[in-house]
């Protein structure tokens, strides 16, 4: 008989507790809808009001570009993907203006908000469309994390 190391006994309980939660999404139960395009081409807004913010916060108090240009970044892409997701053209939506001002905090409220909207549109969104959603829900909630500190 062989004994089991205690990383493979840790390996196994974990795997075993996070199994039933994990093929319970994957079964049939609720229907999707066919798609939540209106919710795509308003979290596409919103990841243009996200970048928006970014780049108030970084006129504000310029030390923060190296934090927050990758955010930046990343909500400009996700506008741009979840807008062709959505079937609107690119360019067709204008930047919004610039606010005033912000500041980290804002930011930081700004995409939790952002990725709590991502996790409500997951169960409406169609298998096509729930990758991109889950992406840009992670992506938010990492950076809502990371800017607490």
């Amino acid at each position: 008989m062989r004994a089991f190391t205690r990383r493979q006994v840790l390996v196994t309980a974990a795997a075993a507790a996070t199994l039933p939660p994990a093929l319970a999404a994957c079964s049939p139960g609720a229907p999707r809808r066919d798609d939540a395009t209106d919710a795509l081409l308003a979290m596409a807004d919103g990841a243009r009001r996200d970048a928006a913010l970014v780049a108030a916060a970084v006129t504000g108090d310029p030390g923060l570009a190296g934090r927050l240009e990758p955010l930046r970044a990343a909500r400009m892409e996700h506008a741009a993907a979840l807008d062709q997701a959505g079937g609107r053209a690119p360019g067709s939506v204008p930047v919004p203006a610039t606010p005033p001002a912000a500041d980290l905090a804002a930011v930081r409220d700004s995409v939790a908000a952002s990725a709590r909207t991502a996790g409500e549109v997951v169960p409406r969104a169609s298998a096509q469309q729930v990758g991109l959603v889950a992406e840009v829900a992670a992506c938010c909630a990492t950076y809502a994390a990371v800017l607490q500190r």
